[in-house]
Protein backbone atom coordinates (compact mmCIF):
# COMPACT_ATOMS: atom_id res chain seq x y z
CA UNK A 1 0.00 0.00 0.00
CA UNK A 2 1.28 3.40 -1.02
CA UNK A 3 0.84 6.35 1.41
CA UNK A 4 1.18 9.95 0.33
CA UNK A 5 1.85 12.35 2.82
CA UNK A 6 2.84 15.81 2.40
CA UNK A 7 4.26 17.04 5.71
CA UNK A 8 4.09 20.73 6.04
CA UNK A 9 6.84 20.11 8.33
CA UNK A 10 7.60 22.93 11.65
CA UNK A 11 6.54 26.29 10.40
CA UNK A 12 8.39 29.19 11.86
CA UNK A 13 6.25 31.22 8.85
CA UNK A 14 2.92 30.58 8.89
CA UNK A 15 0.55 31.76 10.99
CA UNK A 16 -2.45 29.17 12.44
CA UNK A 17 -5.01 30.77 9.96
CA UNK A 18 -2.56 30.17 7.32
CA UNK A 19 -1.49 26.60 7.73
CA UNK A 20 -5.70 26.13 8.68
CA UNK A 21 -6.63 27.40 5.07
CA UNK A 22 -3.39 26.32 3.40
CA UNK A 23 -4.45 24.31 -0.10
CA UNK A 24 -2.33 21.63 -1.68
CA UNK A 25 -4.12 20.02 -4.39
CA UNK A 26 -5.09 16.55 -3.65
CA UNK A 27 -4.48 16.87 -0.11
CA UNK A 28 -5.71 18.02 3.36
CA UNK A 29 -4.62 18.97 6.18
CA UNK A 30 -5.05 16.40 8.72
CA UNK A 31 -3.62 17.50 12.08
CA UNK A 32 -2.05 20.26 13.11
CA UNK A 33 -0.55 21.70 16.23
CA UNK A 34 0.11 25.61 16.35
CA UNK A 35 1.82 27.32 19.66
CA UNK A 36 -0.70 29.44 22.03
CA UNK A 37 2.29 31.84 22.81
CA UNK A 38 3.61 32.86 19.30
CA UNK A 39 1.79 33.89 15.86
CA UNK A 40 3.89 32.18 13.90
CA UNK A 41 4.60 28.62 14.55
CA UNK A 42 3.58 24.83 14.48
CA UNK A 43 3.73 21.97 13.10
CA UNK A 44 1.00 19.98 10.63
CA UNK A 45 0.69 17.18 8.25
CA UNK A 46 -1.24 17.15 5.29
CA UNK A 47 -2.60 13.66 3.73
CA UNK A 48 -3.70 12.58 0.43
CA UNK A 49 -7.11 13.18 -0.66
CA UNK A 50 -8.64 9.56 -0.97
CA UNK A 51 -6.77 8.16 2.51
CA UNK A 52 -9.15 7.83 5.42
CA UNK A 53 -7.07 8.69 8.64
CA UNK A 54 -7.33 9.03 12.52
CA UNK A 55 -6.33 11.64 13.86
CA UNK A 56 -4.17 11.18 17.12
CA UNK A 57 -4.82 13.38 19.73
CA UNK A 58 -0.87 14.43 21.29
CA UNK A 59 -1.73 18.38 22.25
CA UNK A 60 -1.16 17.46 25.83
CA UNK A 61 2.54 16.74 24.75
CA UNK A 62 3.26 19.84 23.54
CA UNK A 63 4.49 22.85 25.46
CA UNK A 64 5.53 25.77 23.65
CA UNK A 65 9.12 26.76 23.03
CA UNK A 66 10.04 22.62 24.16
CA UNK A 67 8.40 20.57 21.86
CA UNK A 68 5.60 20.26 19.48
CA UNK A 69 3.60 17.53 18.03
CA UNK A 70 0.99 15.92 15.70
CA UNK A 71 0.46 12.60 14.21
CA UNK A 72 -2.01 11.12 12.23
CA UNK A 73 -2.40 6.65 11.67
CA UNK A 74 -4.06 6.53 7.74
CA UNK A 75 -6.70 3.39 7.26
CA UNK A 76 -5.13 0.20 6.41
CA UNK A 77 -6.36 -3.41 6.70
CA UNK A 78 -2.24 -4.40 5.83
CA UNK A 79 -0.01 -2.14 8.07
CA UNK A 80 -0.26 -0.48 11.43
CA UNK A 81 1.18 3.44 11.05
CA UNK A 82 1.52 6.27 12.79
CA UNK A 83 2.79 9.32 10.94
CA UNK A 84 4.33 11.77 13.57
CA UNK A 85 5.84 15.11 13.10
CA UNK A 86 7.69 16.64 15.90
CA UNK A 87 9.55 20.37 16.67
CA UNK A 88 12.12 21.04 19.05
CA UNK A 89 13.04 24.87 18.96
CA UNK A 90 17.02 25.06 19.08
CA UNK A 91 16.70 26.60 22.69
CA UNK A 92 13.65 23.92 23.60
CA UNK A 93 13.87 22.03 27.02
CA UNK A 94 16.20 19.07 25.98
CA UNK A 95 15.10 17.11 28.78
CA UNK A 96 11.42 17.87 28.63
CA UNK A 97 11.11 17.09 24.77
CA UNK A 98 12.77 13.28 25.02
CA UNK A 99 10.20 12.69 28.28
CA UNK A 100 7.64 13.60 26.24
CA UNK A 101 8.79 11.91 22.89
CA UNK A 102 9.38 9.27 25.07
CA UNK A 103 5.63 8.97 26.42
CA UNK A 104 4.20 9.03 23.22
CA UNK A 105 6.26 6.31 21.51
CA UNK A 106 5.13 4.19 24.61
CA UNK A 107 1.59 5.01 24.28
CA UNK A 108 1.52 4.23 20.87
CA UNK A 109 4.21 1.40 19.88
CA UNK A 110 2.71 -2.13 20.33
CA UNK A 111 4.89 -5.24 18.11
CA UNK A 112 2.71 -4.66 14.96
CA UNK A 113 2.76 -1.04 15.09
CA UNK A 114 5.40 1.25 12.51
CA UNK A 115 5.90 4.93 13.45
CA UNK A 116 7.60 7.42 11.21
CA UNK A 117 9.18 10.58 12.97
CA UNK A 118 9.61 13.42 11.33
CA UNK A 119 10.13 16.79 11.79
CA UNK A 120 13.18 19.37 13.05
CA UNK A 121 14.77 17.58 16.57
CA UNK A 122 17.44 20.42 16.72
CA UNK A 123 19.89 17.82 18.82
CA UNK A 124 23.20 18.24 17.05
Amino acid sequence: MNFHICSALPSTTYSDYEITNAHKEGYNLATKYCRKSRKQSGVSIFIQEALSYTNTELAKFCNDLDFEVCAVKPQSSIIKIYFLCVYRPPTGNISYFLRALESILNQLYTNSTNIIICGDININ
